[in-house]
């Protein structure tokens, strides 16, 4: 089960899919620092979900799956 800040990091990333979305960005609309997200952004990594590069991070098909199954 992901934590609640995880499916709201994956929420977000799900309506901006097939781009690329900086983590300071995150941090505005999530409303916590990078401490905070840091842990569910790594386990939506472990998951499949999300890939990061360079402190920006973007869906990947495994997470759009997930995401059509939980929201849409």
């Amino acid at each position: 089960m992901h934590s609640e800040t995880a499916l709201s990091i994956l929420q977000y990333l799900f309506d901006r899919a097939g781009r690329s979305v900086a983590i300071a960005d995150l941090e505005v609309v999530i409303g916590k620092d990078i401490h905070h997200l840091r842990p569910a952004i790594e386990d939506l990594k472990t998951s499949g979900f999300v890939s990061e590069d360079e402190y920006r991070i973007e869906i990947k098909p495994e997470g759009l799956h997930f995401a059509r199954s939980r929201w849409v």
